[in-house]
């Protein structure tokens, strides 16, 4: 075991619920003569003992968590009405499941294990959720951790703030690390390095874009983080491209990185930048998360605060047609284009009943020069006679114009199946492609879609020409069009699957043929994307899995669509298998 140089920084037995998700396919395995076993479950008799967790806990000094669902008080025999009604009333509310060890704000990957709106007489088990969690504060436990999982041959989770649309933060049967609480961070007045000097600061995993935001603010300096505040930074987020509000100007997430500080699978504690390690730094910038190794820092740029001119646009499907208003949408597909150009930023959600365009971001752009480049989209919904409201706010800095976007700050989880692809510049570079593109969202929003439709220009040059694994398709696109269908909470598990399908199949198909050779953004997308190692890596793939199996050789690190997922597979009972 190596260690790292100093840094600055009752049983519970569940059972599985409910049929395993049938999205999960068996694939072949990369490597044919692999002979790692199947994951120990709490029905073995090889699992860990009372006294062997007990000795485990005591070796990390009582950080160990043994899981109880944040749901039991809404089932029996532990059923509690008023305390029921407080977990269903905050059950969206990322504030909820980010003070979890286990909870999860996509409640796909729970497959209804002790959910809150479920009859108080089905039972409230673990399920998909981790068996127990290490809240981490030292590296050593995350050794300890990692020597005991290959112990007992138990399934490894690796989780942080508990974002997370594919599932890569829970597991069925398994003891995660959460990193949630290693807070530290250390602002840098002048980084050195071969490719970069300036501003930058070093955080750890639990750090959040707001808590960035806020010190960044103080320091006259803006960094780019994501649109939801409660995302933590040096987590998934960056390390699958991660886009911001900033991406126009400054590229994606994964664009800023300038080091980290990595813990293998192997118990080695490694610095990756672009001087050591650069491979695995290669892949940490853009390679997906939880996949490479446990990341206990991550140093950053950091850039000079301007102001951001905030503009909004909205409107309704009310006393006009559906063509109109499909008409009213179209302009503003036509015109965002010359947002981007200039660095712009731009959310709009739509239905077939109104149209919200908020935030639509211009950092260092004046309120007047807003005012002109919004004009030609108000003056297309006039001469529809489209009646619409519009604002424009100048905000003094990055941390002031984020705020100010409601729908951002009280960001809901857990209400949507998600789809997405990215749209390339080029569909709006001839009108029968532009006009084939308008007709494939319409389609998908008229069968009963809702939009989250993101203009952004994160191009090689906007990014400083970085050298990383960000998905090559992110380099020419104009939007990233994720369709959506919403979540009930009362819908039983086939109604669940014949939703996520219809949002693969009947949303993501004609995307697909939209945009061949094209991708997707791999932290928000289906995740029963049909070819999800084209859609996420595109070329990249097997250079990422090279990089996988030289720092995770014993594949402890696991997603269903990370680097190197589809050599296992979950079997009924949840446990975990070579495929």
């Amino acid at each position: 075991m190596l260690h790292p140089p100093t840094s600055m920084f009752s049983d519970f037995r569940g059972f599985f619920a409910l049929p395993l998700v049938s999205w999960i396919a068996p694939f072949l395995l990369s490597n044919p003569k692999d002979t790692r076993s199947c994951k120990t479950i709490p029905q073995d008799a090889t699992w860990p003992s009372d006294t062997d967790w007990s000795n485990f806990n005591e070796s990390i000094d009582g950080r160990l968590i043994r899981t109880i669902p944040i749901a039991q008080s809404c089932h029996n025999p532990t059923y509690d009405e008023a305390q029921c009604e407080t977990v269903r009333a905050q059950w969206h509310s990322t504030v909820l499941h980010a003070q979890s060890s286990s909870s999860m704000m996509t409640p796909f990957f729970a497959n209804l294990s002790c959910d809150p709106f479920t009859a108080p007489d089905d039972p409230c088990v673990i399920g998909t959720y981790v068996q127990y969690a290490v809240n981490v504060s030292r590296p050593a436990h995350i050794y300890k951790t990692l020597d005991f999982v290959k112990k007992h041959n138990i399934r490894f989770v690796l989780r942080n703030t508990g974002h997370d649309y594919m599932g890569k933060s829970t597991g069925a049967n398994a003891l995660s690390i959460w990193t949630h609480f290693l807070r530290e961070t250390f602002w840098i007045d002048d980084f050195v390095s071969p490719s970069y000097r300036g501003f930058a600061v070093k955080a750890q995993p639990g750090v959040t874009a707001e808590m960035l935001y806020e010190q960044a603010d103080a320091k006259g300096l803006a960094v780019v983080g994501g649109e939801c505040p409660t995302v933590g930074m040096a987590g998934g987020y960056t390390q699958g491209g991660g886009h911001s509000m900033l991406s126009s100007v400054h590229g994606l997430a994964a664009d800023q990185t300038l080091s980290f500080e990595v813990i293998t699978t192997e118990g080695e504690f490694l610095v990756a930048s672009p001087t050591q390690n650069r491979d695995l730094y290669w892949a940490l910038s853009g390679g997906g998360g939880g996949t490479y190794g446990i990341v206990w820092s991550m140093t950053i740029k950091g850039h000079k605060d301007v102001p951001v001119t905030i503009a909004a646009v909205e409107f309704t499907s009310e006393n006009i047609s559906a063509d109109t208003f499909w008409a009213g949408i179209g302009a503003f597909h036509a015109d965002t284009p010359s947002y981007t150009a200039v660095g712009g930023f731009a959310i709009a959600a739509y239905t077939t009943k109104w149209f919200r365009l908020k935030p639509l971001a211009f950092p260092s752009v004046s309120s007047d020069a807003v005012e002109q480049l919004v004009q030609p989209f108000l003056g297309s919904l006039d001469k529809l006679h489209i009646n619409y409201t519009h604002s424009i706010v100048t905000h003094p800095g990055f941390l002031n114009a984020s705020q100010s976007v409601a729908s951002l700050a009280d960001y809901s989880v857990g209400t949507s199946h998600f789809g997405g692809r990215l749209l390339p510049a080029s569909l709006w570079r001839d009108l029968p492609s532009f006009l084939r593109m308008n007709r494939v969202i319409r389609d998908i929003i008229e069968d009963g879609g809702m939009s989250f439709d993101v203009a952004l220009r994160p191009s090689m040059q906007v990014a400083g020409n970085p050298d990383n694994a960000v998905l090559p398709a992110w380099r020419e696109a104009e939007r990233l069009f994720i369709p959506t269908l919403p979540w009930d909470d009362y819908a039983d598990w086939d109604q669940i699957l014949q939703t996520r399908e219809k949002v693969t199949w009947t949303f993501g198909e004609p995307l697909r043929k939209l945009t061949p050779g094209g991708g997707a953004y791999l932290n928000e997308a289906d995740t029963s994307e049909p070819d999800w190692r084209e859609a996420f890596y595109g070329e990249n793939y097997p250079r990422l899995l090279a990089i996988k199996d030289r720092y995770d050789p014993s594949q402890l690190l696991y997603g269903s669509t990370a680097v190197g997922g589809d050599r296992w597979v979950e079997v009924e009972d949840g446990r975990l298998c070579p495929a």
